[in-house]
C-alpha cells in the first residue's frame, strides 16, 4: 500500500513538473499562460512530492532495496505522465 502511494506521489510530482513547462501546459489545460510564481510554486510542490516518494520507499522497503523500487517507481510515473501529455496532445 505504501508502495501506491509512494507512486501516485511521483506520477504527481512530474505532473506539477509538466504543468510548470510551456508546452504540457498548453496541451494538457489549455489555460491561460503560466505566471512565474506559479512556475516556482509547481516546481516546489513537485521536488516535495518527489522527495515525500522517496523517503516513503526507503521508510519502507529498506535503504538498500527502497532506493532501486523508487529509481524504478520515478522511471515508470515519468513514462505516465509522458503518455498522458501525449495523448492529451490534440
Amino acid at each position: 500500500m505504501i508502495t501506491i502511494v509512494s507512486f501516485l506521489l511521483a506520477v504527481s510530482g512530474f505532473f506539477f513538473i509538466a504543468l510548470s513547462q510551456k508546452r504540457p501546459r498548453t496541451s494538457l489545460v489549455k489555460g491561460a499562460p503560466i505566471t512565474r510564481m506559479q512556475v516556482n510554486v509547481y516546481r516546489a510542490l513537485a521536488s516535495l512530492l518527489l522527495g515525500i516518494s522517496f523517503f516513503l520507499a526507503i521508510g519502507y522497503e529498506g535503504l538498500s532495496f527502497g532506493i532501486i523500487v523508487w529509481g524504478t517507481m520515478v522511471s515508470i510515473a515519468a513514462l505516465v505522465v509522458t503518455f498522458m501529455i501525449t495523448i492529451a496532445r490534440p
